[in-house]
């Protein structure tokens, strides 16, 4: 088993080309600028980083993006869609989200 920083080195070459690549993929604030919020993430330990890249990357192979998700769990509900429960699911994180969905389409399947 490797630790995370063997499994960054290996993947990405240095911790700094993961930021690179995943901090596109992020939201970030809206005062931050891209500097600010790239050296923020450089103090986030090996193993989040590589957890949100998971995340990430599992949120673009099968909805393309957050708001094709937050519709997916809408359609999944027997509620009708309103911008106040969209506006509500868009203000959560993309793990959250991801374990919406995953919890309601297993209760769908049973």
């Amino acid at each position: 088993m490797s630790t995370p920083l063997h499994t960054v080195k290996e993947q990405f070459g240095s911790k700094e080309a993961l930021v690179e690549k995943l901090a596109p993929m992020l939201d970030r604030q809206s005062e931050e600028s891209e500097a600010d919020f790239k050296a923020r993430l450089m103090l986030v330990s090996n193993s989040k980083l590589l957890k949100l890249m998971e995340r990430e990357e599992d949120l673009r192979a099968r909805f393309g993006s957050r708001e094709a998700l937050v519709d997916a769990i809408i359609g999944m509900q027997t509620l009708e869609s309103n911008s106040t429960l969209r506006d509500r699911l868009l203000g959560q994180s993309t793990g959250r989200l991801l374990s919406t969905h995953w919890g309601m389409a297993r209760k769908s399947k049973s």
